[in-house]
């Protein structure tokens, strides 16, 4: 698919009035979204030191009516032996990291792992306070159990794929910081992916923001919007027992959404009510 990134320099010369296209259309207004294009919603946090697995047993036991599907998480290591006339890939599996389960209903998804916890929620979303409300009891079963002395890192992250209507005569109508190409170079784009990252002093967080087409299907096509907001305490510990931890990751939440809204278009965010 070849989208077309057209140049407004000879409007802007001659004083005419530009194309829809060539305006600014400026950020969503922000609010909470029906159908909101969530693929996946994940808080993740991970501790320091590393922690037996044997003490998650009873976690596992505990949580089988409701997160029937368990599946071990073993770290492996991949290679390539050499012979004379034939190479062979090899496999080597190591300790065991965790458990990945699944729950009933298959929207919830949580890892308990030897470095940390893991909980993402597939679609359909609905709120971040039924997200936490689901998310933070295992998070404090793990913590208990495990005995986890500091967290190293947290993140929230929300992966969006938005479904656009075709033809898209500019990306502009739908992303506030679009792709762009020197006005001297062909104008038709083929695909793109970019990253950046944000800082937030106030909150002492970061996030990697990336945008990337996907694919095209249906007269649609798919772009991600996946922002991944993360901590890593450098000077001050993060205890594992810190009571504002679920405080702090709304605060990164709250960053996420802001992100959210400011780069996509309110043209977009109407498609999603």
């Amino acid at each position: 698919m070849i989208f077309s990134l057209r140049s407004c320099e000879a409007n802007q010369a001659t004083n005419q009035s530009k194309p829809r296209h060539c305006l600014d259309l400026g950020s969503a207004r922000h609010r909470i979204l029906r159908n909101a294009p969530i693929r996946e919603a994940i808080v993740d946090i991970k501790v320091a030191p590393v922690i037996s697995v044997d003490v998650l047993t009873p976690v596992f036991e505990s949580l089988k009516s409701s997160f029937p599907q368990q599946e071990v998480m073993q770290q492996s290591t991949f290679g390539f032996e050499l012979g004379p006339h034939v190479m062979r890939s090899s496999r080597l599996d190591g300790a065991i990291q965790g458990r990945r389960l699944t729950s009933v209903d298959g929207k919830h998804i949580v890892q308990f792992r030897v470095d940390g916890f893991t909980f993402s929620r597939l679609p359909p979303y609905e709120t971040w306070e039924t997200m936490r409300e689901h998310a933070e009891p295992l998070w404090n079963l793990y913590r208990e159990h495990s005995k986890a002395e500091k967290i190293s890192r947290a993140a929230v992250r929300y992966i969006n794929v938005m479904s656009l209507p075709m033809p898209i005569v500019d990306f502009k109508e739908y992303l506030s910081a679009p792709p762009s190409l020197p006005a001297s170079l062909p104008q038709e784009l083929g695909g793109f992916f970019s990253r950046v990252i944000l800082i937030h002093r106030d909150i002492d967080a970061a996030a990697f923001v990336t945008q990337a087409l996907e694919s095209s299907l249906d007269n649609k096509v798919q772009v991600i919007l996946d922002i991944d907001v993360f901590k890593e305490p450098k000077t001050a510990d993060w205890e594992a027992s810190d009571v504002q931890t679920w405080g702090k990751l709304e605060e990164m939440r709250n960053f996420k959404n802001r992100i959210f809204f400011e780069s996509i278009t309110e043209k977009t965010a109407e498609l999603f009510e």
